[in-house]
């Protein structure tokens, strides 16, 4: 299952929860209002006979372990097993079961993840308790609804075709629960409704599909005894495992070039703080020409290691407060493509290669590594230069103090169709103004 945004979302009149937008609020009540609605529709169906108390708390137990040790994919968005465990339940027992399982697995796993929240306050804990709880139940809640309206009945299945209803269901808890999740962080954090959706859909799509299918499993298993459901746990570990597998080879790549960055860094003081700086205002350029997330994200992640090729350049000619000689000049201009050289082939750094590789480039074709003219230029790559102009201009260098603003409007200006976008300086400058 996805869970929410680490951001305050509780609707609870707390002074954290009086800074979210307005819509935000409105978003959080409205979850936990269909989240109670569903509840109070469904559960009065449950008919707790001995079999269905037993299935119901296999799976709650089976879907808290697995919950617990959700995996964050992405800042904000976490993924696990559950999903398969919710779906398998509706198979098995229809909604209420599916309600069942997922309040009680899920409401602990909420408890026992966000605990540490109680420190911010009552109104910071329940604040992800209840919208995670809330979206899970709805998501839930949706799925039963197609099982029933496509027809599905309980396994064993003695045709194909009654698997189209668990299909269908299955599907309608991933798209419900995902929106709701991105609906939260849009309206927290800007990024676009449809983001998430595609991240998952791109990336994930495998995990996706065997965790549908291990919820077909988990149903046709139960209808030889209960107590098989158990079994399940080792191939939900797998993809769980899979899952976190992935997750960590991101991590870990963004760590180790988080690290060299660093490195450099320590050599030249302006380079480190100098890439974080960049990496902010491309950011908000990028925003401001209401390019799609994807771009958004990969632009911010190129500013931040667009000086990365500078490892290879020597500390006598990076730090050398002189005017540079033809050879050492020539070095210099070898760092971009250095960089983009240390980045090919890295899933998490995909599509930013040409970005770092490119922000030296001039709009009329006198930059470098291969002297690349106006459009040709990735956009990506023009949108750094402009930043990347900007804040050396207002940086203290080894060689020059300063800029004021005033100043460096006046030269980003006459950089304008030279070595920069015209364009995206115009609206750059209205972005600093």
């Amino acid at each position: 299952m996805a869970r929410g945004v680490e951001a305050p979302l509780s609707f609870v009149y707390v002074t954290a929860v009086r800074s979210l937008p307005r819509k935000a609020k409105l978003y959080w009540g409205l979850v936990a209002g269909g989240g109670l609605v569903c509840l109070a529709l469904f559960l009065p169906q449950a008919r707790l006979t001995q079999e269905f108390v037993l299935t119901w708390l296999l799976l709650a137990a089976l879907d808290f372990l697995t919950e617990v040790y959700e995996v964050e994919i992405v800042p904000g968005r976490s993924l696990s097993t559950a999903i398969a465990l919710a779906t398998a339940a509706i198979y098995i027992g229809g909604t209420p079961m599916g309600l069942l399982t997922v309040l009680v697995g899920s409401l602990a796993s909420e408890v026992v993840l966000r605990w540490e929240k109680l420190a911010q306050g009552a109104g910071q804990f329940l604040s992800y308790v209840v919208f995670n709880l809330g979206q899970l139940v709805i998501s839930v809640t949706a799925a039963g609804l197609v099982f029933q309206a496509a027809g599905g009945t309980m396994p064993p299945y003695g045709t194909w075709t009654a698997f189209v209803p668990m299909v269908a269901a299955f599907l309608a808890c991933v798209v419900v629960n995902t929106a709701l999740v991105a609906g939260m962080i849009h309206l927290t954090g800007g990024v676009r409704f449809v983001y998430h959706l595609r991240f998952t859909l791109r990336h994930l799509h495998i995990q996706i599909l065997t965790l549908g299918v291990l919820a077909v499993l988990i149903a046709l298993v139960h209808s030889l005894s209960p107590w098989y459901v158990v079994l399940m746990l080792s191939p939900l570990l797998v993809v769980q495992t899979s899952i976190r597998s992935y997750a960590r080879l991101r991590q870990q790549a963004k760590e180790a070039f988080e690290k060299i960055t660093r490195v450099v860094g320590e050599r030249d003081s302006y380079t480190g703080s100098h890439s974080e700086e960049v990496a902010k205002l491309a950011t908000k350029l990028a925003r401001a020409l209401r390019l799609p997330d994807e771009v958004v994200d990969r632009i911010s992640a190129a500013g931040r290691v667009h000086d990365l090729g500078k490892i290879a350049v020597p500390d006598r000619i990076l730090l050398k407060r002189g005017t540079l000689t033809a050879e050492e000049w020539a070095v210099v201009k070898r760092h971009p493509v250095v960089g983009a050289e240390l980045l090919q082939g890295l899933e998490i750094y995909e599509g930013i290669t040409d970005i770092v590789r490119h922000e030296h480039e001039h709009w009329d074709g006198g930059g470098y590594p291969d002297g690349l003219a106006g459009e040709r230029i990735p956009l990506g790559a023009r949108i750094l230069a402009v930043a990347d102009v900007w804040n050396a201009l207002t940086t203290d260098r080894p060689y020059r103090p300063a800029y004021t603003k005033e100043e460096a409007r006046r030269i980003l200006k006459d950089m304008a169709g030279k070595e920069l976008d015209p364009k995206l300086v115009d609206v750059f400058l209205t972005i600093v103004e």
